[in-house]
This record gives structure tokens, sequence and C-alpha cells, in this order.
């Protein structure tokens, strides 16, 4: 004879309201050299370390702003670098800005497979959910961004 029991009642917390999404920017400022590479790699990663990031996250990251601070370097006419990170909820957006003029805008370029230089800015693009280029505002210069997920893994 089988029994029949009336079914459990769970007890669950009070439910809060949404919890607030949590927003952290830093900005930094470099010279245009190539050493400069790495200082934004390595300030970045300390940050996202700082703020408890996951380290995929921080890899992807830290290839994003060494791609976009190379550029900078390489194929601009600007004498400092500035560097932005900001945390919005669930997405993290990396921004470079430069002096440079509007007539070197980064490009993307469809590399040979022997090449070893072309590739960044599609390795950029198939990482971040959105990227782009907008105008710094004033007479030159120019902003290169990307926003990841908090899934975007490299």
């Amino acid at each position: 004879m089988a029994s029949s029991y009336p079914p459990a009642q769970l007890s669950l917390p009070a439910q809060s309201a949404a919890p607030a999404v949590v927003e952290r920017q830093e900005g930094f400022e470099l010279p245009a050299h190539t050493s400069s590479v790495a200082k934004a790699r390595a300030r970045l990663r300390s940050r996202l370390q700082h703020w408890g990031f996951p380290e995929d996250l921080g890899h992807t990251a830290q290839l994003v702003i060494s791609e976009f601070v190379t550029n900078a370097v390489l194929h601009t006419d600007t004498v400092h670098i500035g560097c932005r990170i900001h945390l919005n909820g669930e997405r993290l957006r990396i921004e470079v800005r430069d002096e440079g003029t509007q007539s070197c805008a980064p490009q993307l370029r469809s590399a040979l497979p022997d090449d070893v230089h072309g590739r960044g800015l599609q390795l950029v693009g198939a990482l971040a959910q959105r990227w782009g280029v907008s105008a710094h505002g004033g007479r030159f210069g120019r902003i290169v961004w990307a926003e990841l997920g908090m899934t975007s893994t490299l």
C-alpha cells in the first residue's frame, strides 16, 4: 500500500531588490613607446585582479589592450596614449586614445598565411562583443574601444 504525503514546503529567504550594478573604472596615460605595451598590459592585469575578474577574461582583455596600444605606437603620430577600462555590470570596456590624425585610423587587414603582422584587429573582432573607433573630440585623435562580456575567453 502506497502512502501519500503532502508536498514538501521549502523555506526561501525573502527576495531583496535586484543587486546593484557594480561600476568601476580606471584611466591612465603612457608615452607612445613600444615599452608602453607591456606597461598597459600589466596595469590592466593588476586592476582586473584587484576587481576579482576571472583570469580568462583578464587574458582576453590583455590581448585587446596590447593590440590597441601597439597600433597607436606603430601606426599613429601620437606622443601620449590614454587608456581607460570601465566595468559596468557584465561588460568590460577597454578604450585606447591616441593623438594621431584621422588619416591613420585603424584598418582591418587580410594577412597572408606567412605574414607576421596584420591579424590583431581580426582577433579583437573575434573576441569582443563589439569594437570600434570614434573621434576623440577636438581637432585630432581617436578612441579605439572594445567591449568584452564576462564570458569572453581566449
